[in-house]
């Protein structure tokens, strides 16, 4: 481990260079992972949420306000 800490301190614009790659993968597939499956299920619930209100009738402004409206709290 001190061998390639010697390594980096001595060679940063090289080690920048192979660790740049390495890191552009993990948040490529963080990215994509976020994009794919977690933003469209975000939306499609604020979606259904404004749906909801719209044919109850009810105003949506409550339901900014409380972003969890169909959990019942005590």
């Amino acid at each position: 481990m001190q061998s390639i800490r010697t390594f980096m301190i001595n060679y940063p614009l090289l080690s920048i260079g192979i660790l740049f790659p390495i890191c552009l993968l993990i948040i490529t597939g963080i990215m994509t992972i976020l994009l794919k499956f977690v933003l469209p299920v975000v939306l499609a619930f604020w979606l259904s949420s404004v749906i909801y209100s719209t044919i109850i009738g009810k105003n949506t402004a409550e339901y900014y306000s409380k972003p969890f409206w169909f959990i019942r709290y005590r």
